[in-house]
């Protein structure tokens, strides 16, 4: 029982830390409760400037230059009194739209820029984006819509024609004047839109030219006198501001706690955190009850870990940082830092929640890779403080941040999170060679995996400690935090996908209880499930992949809301070769596609099974009604889906023409084919059931498809043809016109037999068959005087032909029973047999040879 227990103990050991967080900060409130009078005593007689906010100083960054007011983008564009007032909102988007633009585009051209400055014009590019879009495409249909009407009044009547109606004529000419202020607002449109994304573009390169330029930027390095000068001078200014900020906020609680205050906030954190014991316990006691697979278990344990662990901390501290707030007990600026606090406590918890959920130390049971307790136990505790590391360094920087320290310290930060961290990652790399070398209980492979993992460590370490020893140091603090956020990202993501492919692969499959059970409610067959869930796993793999490569791959360039930017304007469209194309007309398409191919296959099989059977047409028409009907319903839905996409029939012929070159060489049997096929369900010349005989090949027709034909033999092999065999070759169709068909029966009997006799035996024969039929009535022939007897033949009509095998076969039955009652002999050919005996000795074949 203790063994069964001991994982959820791992997974909701959060709670108890969240628990012991709130007790402390509940007994700072009791600290405060217990001196809030004598406090608010002191806080009269103090200055009115220590109770308030200490005055920050905006820092300069290094190697930056005062922003130029020239360079900043205004949040509203000036109020520019135009002379006349737009008549239509069109026009009005498209004037706010230019002069907003303009300001946007002034601002490019400044000589210096910063990102806070460049971001600001990113967030008012994307809706001015959209927006123009739209404007342009409702202009587009207006001006689509009055050419249409234009088009219904026709031209104006030349000089020598009847005058048409002044009512005509005046509409005529108000839609004209109509088209032409539209056609002009939408090329307005279209020369912002260009102008918004070449300014989008501009934007997006100074961009990372900027990060650029910052994360290259040299300052004086470790082994530099100037560096720890100005860090000896700016850790007690640092620390005097840090103790002035604890002050402040000390008596702004002091002054502001009640009594009524410090109770609710107390009893509020009481209440979280006793929610959130009952709520691992409850977690814990249900999932411990569940039956789960071997794969899909350590999977889900895997992300219970990884979420407990990753939540609960960071949880704690923004709880208790809004409750405070909510009370009045913590000012703006002391949130603030409670917020990232929290973030700082959510890096660290999220690298050893993805350390514990991934390598599982001291539980082999749940582990997701086949390593070794003592390789485990490592990777976790390496992964851990270095994901400290990261949210040490992240806090201390917001606190920089906050205090205005001087920039000395945000170097040595940086300085302090690429040294600490090559060194951990040196130290796994040592410990982990050692291991190598006197671990015999490793599994196999391992070794070659530990390797490619130093080379990758010993990269990162030699790309954080070159750009220290060089002053490159926000390079370096740059490369730590990579390591940090990929190692972590990358161990998330190999537990969501193993989480994702157990779930889809082994709990909602068609092959577990509980998937049949998903696939009844659906009303799906086991089939589908299985194809659902498989689209649904590699969906969802595909989106976690995604996510973590753009998360990884932020801050190198490739800016979040651009990608963004792309995902709208890709929902919106984009064109293509005069067309345009968006995610919303492809979904469209695709869905009439689907539609429209069931609906005409549905149509085709009732057309096959219900309604083609009730009429008096043979089945071969039958079956190229519904082909011809299926392809030109298909054809019909392809119309559907170039129409949606906005492709029309021109643009398909000019496609047309420029592959007719490749159609007519390189396809061309393809075609020759495709048109024999639909000239075989035109003409039919063959149908479905026919007897027929073409390239050797003999069989009954089963199917006449586009570009084959099948033939099933009398042996049951299928035979596919092509259909262009049926039109340029000789073809033998037993059954075209009827089935009818003629039975010969060739017979040989002797010389001394009576004429008449045979003549009557023969025709009596074929009378007396049931399938022969009496009009035409059977005939008898004598062919010829053979070398050894008379030759006959009986000739008779069938009404089906496919009976011909078991007629003849019965009528040879027939006349050789009655040759045999009236003593009519068939002559054969004499031949000598030899009985087989002892073969014979040389000297009796000499003499059996030699000649008497």
């Amino acid at each position: 029982m203790r063994s069964t227990e001991r994982p959820w103990r791992r997974v909701f050991g959060g709670g108890r830390a969240m628990a012991a967080a709130v007790m402390i900060l509940a007994a700072v409130l009791i600290g405060v409760l217990a001196t809030g009078p004598d406090a608010a005593a002191q806080t009269a007689a103090q200055p009115q400037q220590q109770q308030s906010q200490p005055q920050q100083q905006p820092r300069t960054p290094p190697a930056a230059a005062k922003k130029p007011a020239a360079t900043t983008a205004p949040a509203q564009p000036p109020a520019a009194k135009p002379e006349s007032k737009p008549d239509t909102p069109a026009a009005a988007s498209l004037e706010s739209n230019r002069s907003a633009l303009e300001e946007i585009e002034k601002a490019l051209a400044a000589e210096t820029h910063f990102e806070d400055t460049l971001a600001e014009m990113r967030r008012r590019l994307t809706p001015m984006r959209s927006d123009l879009r739209d404007t342009a495409q409702a202009l587009e249909d207006e001006l689509n819509q009055v050419t249409a009407q234009l088009k219904q009044l026709g031209d104006a009547p030349e000089d020598d024609e009847p005058k048409e109606d002044a009512g005509l004529a005046a509409e005529r000419d108000k839609l004209e004047k109509r088209q032409s202020e539209v056609d002009a607002g939408l090329k307005q449109a279209r020369l912002l839109i260009q102008r918004a994304d070449d300014a989008s573009i501009k934007v997006t390169d100074l961009r990372r030219g900027l990060f650029t330029k910052e994360l290259l930027a040299r300052s004086p390095g470790l082994f530099n006198r100037t560096f720890w000068g100005d860090l000896s001078d700016g850790i007690p200014s640092e620390t005097g501001r840090v103790v002035q900020l604890v002050r402040a906020w000390w008596l702004y609680a002091a002054n502001a706690a009640g009594r009524g205050n410090v109770i609710g906030a107390l009893l509020t954190l009481a209440g979280f955190a006793l929610a959130a014991v009952l709520l691992f316990r409850w977690l814990r006691q249900r999932l411990s009850q569940e039956r789960m697979t071997a794969q899909f278990g350590r999977a889900f344990q895997a992300v219970m870990v990884l979420l407990v662990h990753a939540v609960a901390m960071p949880g704690a501290v923004l709880v208790t940082v809004l409750v405070l707030e909510n009370f009045g007990l913590m000012p703006a600026w002391i949130k603030a830092i409670g917020v990232g606090l929290a973030l700082a406590v959510l890096a660290a918890s999220t690298g050893r929640a993805v350390a514990l959920a991934l390598f599982a130390p001291g539980e082999p049971g749940r582990r997701l890779f086949a390593w070794s307790d003592a390789e485990a136990a490592r990777a976790t505790r390496h992964l851990t403080w270095a994901a400290r590391m990261l949210g040490l360094a992240a806090f201390l920087n917001l606190l920089h941040k906050t205090t205005t320290a001087p920039i000395a310290l945000t170097v040595a930060t940086s300085a302090l999170l690429a040294l600490v961290t090559a060194a951990i990652a040196f130290h796994f790399m040592w410990r982990t060679a050692r291991s190598s070398v006197v671990d015999d209980d490793a599994p196999p492979g391992s070794a070659q995996g530990g390797i490619r993992i130093r080379v990758v460590l010993a990269v990162f370490v030699a790309g954080m400690l070159i750009p220290l020893a060089t002053g490159y140091i926000a390079l370096a603090a740059f490369v730590a935090s990579r390591l940090v956020i990929v190692l972590t990202l990358t161990g998330a993501l190999v537990i969501l996908d193993a989480f994702v492919d157990a779930l889809f692969g082994q709990v909602l499959s068609s092959s577990s209880e509980r998937g049949r059970a998903v696939a009844a409610l659906l009303g799906l067959s086991h089939r589908g499930l299985d194809l659902i869930s498989t689209l649904l796993s590699g969906i969802i793999r595909v989106a976690l992949l995604v996510v973590v490569i753009l998360a990884v791959l932020g801050p190198w360039g490739v800016f979040a809301d651009d990608v963004l930017s792309r995902v709208a304007e890709a929902a919106f469209g984009w064109q293509v070769g005069g067309v345009t194309i968006s995610i919303q007309t492809i979904l469209g398409a695709i869905a009439i596609l689907l539609i429209g191919v069931l609906a005409v296959r549905g149509a085709q099989r009732w057309l096959q099974t219900s309604f083609l059977p009730r009429t008096a047409l043979d089945p071969g028409l039958q079956h190229s009604i519904a082909a011809l009907f299926g392809y030109a319903g298909l054809i019909g839905v392809l119309a559907a889906v170039l129409g949606a996409i906005g492709i029309d029939l021109q643009k398909i012929a000019l496609i047309a023409g420029a592959l007719s070159v490749g159609i007519g060489f390189g396809l061309q049997s393809i075609v020759q084919n495709f048109v024999s096929g639909l000239i075989l369900l035109a003409e039919r010349p063959i149908r479905v059931g026919d007897w027929v005989v073409v390239k050797n090949e003999e069989g009954f027709v089963r199917k006449i498809s586009v570009r084959s034909t099948e033939i099933e033999t009398f042996d049951r092999a299928s035979v596919i043809i092509p259909n262009a065999e049926f039109i340029t070759s000789s073809v033998k169709n037993w059954t075209h016109a009827n089935t009818l068909g003629r039975v010969t029966l060739k017979v040989r009997v002797a010389y001394d037999s009576d004429v008449a006799q045979v003549r009557d035996i023969l025709a009596g024969c074929a009378r007396a068959h049931p399938l022969v039929l009496k009009a035409p009535p059977p005939g008898v022939y004598l062919l010829g005087f053979g070398e050894i007897g008379l030759d006959f033949e009986l000739r008779c009509i069938l009404s089906n032909v496919e009976n011909g095998l078991t007629v003849k076969s019965d009528l040879h039955v027939a006349v050789l029973q009655k040759f045999r009652e009236n003593g009519i002999k068939i002559p054969y050919p004499a031949h000598e047999e030899r009985v087989p005996g002892p073969p014979l000795l040389a000297h009796e074949a000499a003499l059996k040879e030699a000649p008497t």
